[in-house]
């Protein structure tokens, strides 16, 4: 795989945000209530930030 091809698979914003959500709802399936807020806000401060 050329470096271009996979530096741009990285950078998709797609990938930072799929994570959050995931960590979100792992969180909130897990019963941690602190840790699913803070992946919200960051979802949100991500979102905010213009990076989607």
């Amino acid at each position: 795989m050329p470096a271009g091809r996979l530096r741009r698979g990285l950078t998709e914003p797609l990938l930072p945000f799929a994570a959050l959500a995931l960590l979100a709802v792992a969180a909130a399936a897990a019963d941690h209530a602190v840790l699913c807020w803070a992946s919200v806000g960051a979802l949100a401060g991500y979102s905010l930030s213009g990076s989607v």
